[in-house]
């Protein structure tokens, strides 16, 4: 992307409320003069000193005696070594949701504007502090629900991500040097690149381009979560195996047939997975219209599940395990003899762990690239489209046909890798992935 620069400031608080510290972040090329009106330290050039704290009162300029509304710190960061790339300041004052929002209001009176959802990333990323694979992993840094999450959300917070692309990338470049040498001097002495040879490098290309989409999967998984649905007859435990999974009461359990009669939802970690876990009505067949209503609920949430876990009771022959089910015999503490792959029971805890580590198996958790996944659809689409016409550079030079279209082929490669940094981007997109963001990111 083209570095852009702003004509106006920003501000916003960059804290969440109710902490007992609270920072307002201001950014633009009136950050500083904005800053020193409103935070008076005993130096009075406190703001020339970059990357220093400097303790002060946080006054209204607008009040006839500057009157002090706080006492803090604040630190200036100097453009282009700030977070944005512009001139930064944060004024870190007492916490408290209605005083920041009154200390924000008196440096938004100053001719700054409140800043919109993502924006100060969003500068970081014009500005070209950083690419769009690690804009995206600050929202999703902040939105981890699990340590599995966040694991990933750092390590393309760090360019993990980044710098695989930019492998990819330099084998890009070296194959289309290789290509156009022979296009654009034939007549040279340069040595001659066979196309097989050629065409065998851009289908290795497409292979490791798909390979890293295919690991959207689960990388979706540990950012979105998954739906897993407990279904199977009345009573056959699926309400105490909910309880056992979220490690509370939170689901009604009673001896008799029937007792859940609508599906509950709790989010709960599964081996690293997020995962919204729905207890359900017993499927039968029934001429109580209540019940009937629990049942059409349960069937509904069935079909949206991303797995199904289905409880069979000792006393019923086991099924077969359908796609996208994972059928597990309950109560096995009940069990005379053990007739099944995976047997849990809810009063014992038997099999509880074999289960959570069987439903990230079936979701696909750690199936990765060597510890690397992509976790958004704009990454995985661009991946695709890199990969597609990798494989379509290939054929063409398999086909005999002329190296200029093949070259064009390897253009989309480019701009498909492109696209996945952020170096060339649509502005709605941009607009679309930023408006994600909290304010004060």
């Amino acid at each position: 992307m083209q570095s852009e620069r702003y004509e106006d400031t920003i501000a916003a608080i960059a804290t969440a409320a109710g902490g007992g510290i609270g920072i307002i972040r201001v950014s633009g090329p009136d950050a500083i003069s904005a800053a020193s009106r409103v935070f008076k330290a005993r130096a009075s050039d406190w703001y020339r000193h970059a990357r220093v704290m400097a303790f002060g009162r946080f006054v209204d300029p607008g009040h006839p005696s500057d009157a002090t509304l706080d006492e803090g710190l604040a630190v200036a960061f100097h453009a282009p070594k700030s977070y944005t790339g512009e001139d930064v300041v944060e004024l870190h004052l007492h916490g408290g949701a209605l005083h920041l929002r009154r200390c924000l209001e008196v440096i938004l009176s100053l001719g700054t504007r409140l800043a919109e959802p993502g924006e100060f990333t969003r500068r970081a990323f014009l500005n070209g502090q950083i690419d769009l694979t690690r804009a995206e992993a600050v929202a999703d840094l902040v939105a981890a629900r699990t340590d599995a999450a966040l694991r990933q959300a750092r390590a393309h917070l760090r360019g993990a991500l980044h710098d695989r692309i930019a492998t990819l990338r330099e084998r890009v470049l070296d194959l289309r040097a290789r290509l156009e040498v022979n296009l654009d001097f034939p007549d040279e002495d340069v040595p001659n690149m066979a196309p097989a040879d050629l065409a065998r490098d851009a289908l290795t290309l497409s292979h490791d381009f798909a390979a890293l989409a295919g690991t959207y999967r689960s990388g979706r998984l540990l950012r979105d979560g998954a739906r897993v649905v407990l279904a199977g007859p009345p009573n056959a435990g699926k309400s105490s195996l909910f309880n056992a999974l979220v490690a509370h009461d939170r689901a009604i359990v009673t001896p008799i047939a029937g007792t859940t009669r609508d599906t509950l939802e709790e989010s709960v970690d599964i081996a690293g997975v997020p995962v919204v876990l729905i207890d359900t009505a017993g499927l039968r067949a029934s001429d109580d219209m209540i019940e009937q209503l629990g049942v059409a609920r349960s069937e509904s949430a069935i079909a949206g599940a991303d797995l199904v876990v289905r409880l069979v009771p000792p006393d019923e022959p086991l099924p077969t395990q359908a796609p996208g089910e994972l059928v597990v015999r309950s109560k096995a503490d009940l069990l005379v003899t053990q007739d099944a792959p995976l047997a849990v029971s809810a009063t014992t805890s038997e099999g509880l762990d074999a289960l959570r580590q069987a439903i990230a198996e079936r979701l696909g958790a750690g199936q990765d690239d060597g510890g690397l996944v992509v976790v958004r659809e704009r990454q995985y689409q661009a991946l695709n489209n890199a990969a597609e016409a990798a494989q379509r550079t290939a054929h063409a030079l398999l086909a005999g046909r002329p190296g200029e279209l093949a070259a064009v082929d390897l253009q989309d490669v480019m701009d498909a890798v492109a696209s996945l940094v952020g170096e060339t981007s649509i502005e709605n997109m941009l607009d679309r992935l930023f408006a994600t963001f909290c304010i004060g990111k």
